[in-house]
């Protein structure tokens, strides 16, 4: 009974992300800072000064528990007190327009005089939506300076239900971190 329940919510889970929209993942470093990123084994993750325009204390949660999980699924280990990087990490969420296309017929189509080869005008419609941006930061803790940064963008979907929330940041912190360090 408890595998058919284990498979259910991950096939839950699973569809619930598949219908989301599409995620964009960014990184950046300095190329000679390659080797030193690649040396790394041990790490701590900040608290964040601010939640960015989001003020949610168990998406924080979610995120630091997802940077802890991938890092630790990647071979590095916590360690509190010198650490070989730190992770910052920063969220926020906006507010953007987005026009689409949408053809209307012209006041010949609806007339009661009948038309060949009427056409429509184009007319864009535009809508509101939320995106979420997470960035996570790789921090030299000796010079207080970015070494390597990643970030994921998409589109917030549906009611912002708690699991569907997690599973995103759980998609976005692996998304980005698979691709850290550099190759």
């Amino acid at each position: 009974m408890a595998k058919i329940t284990v498979c259910l919510a991950a096939a839950v889970t699973l569809v619930a992300c598949s219908t989301l929209p599409a995620m964009k993942v960014e990184t950046d470093h300095d190329p000679a800072t390659a080797t030193q990123l690649r040396s790394y084994r041990t790490y701590r993750v900040l608290p964040a000064s601010s939640y960015g325009s989001v003020d949610d204390a168990a998406m924080g949660s979610a995120i630091v528990r997802s940077v802890d999980e991938t890092l630790d699924g990647k071979g590095y280990r916590q360690e509190a007190s010198r650490p070989d990087f730190l992770v910052k990490w920063h969220v926020s969420v906006e507010s953007r327009p987005q026009s689409t296309p949408m053809a209307t017929p012209t006041f010949r189509d609806v007339g009661p005089m009948p038309s060949a080869g009427s056409t429509s005008v184009p007319v864009m419609v535009t809508r509101q939506y939320r995106e979420g941006t997470l960035i996570l930061d790789i921090v030299d803790p000796g010079s207080d300076t970015v070494v390597w940064r990643g970030s994921a963008q998409a589109q917030l979907a549906g009611s912002g239900e708690p699991q569907t929330r997690q599973a995103r940041i759980q998609t976005a912190v692996r998304r980005i971190l698979e691709r850290f360090p550099p190759q």
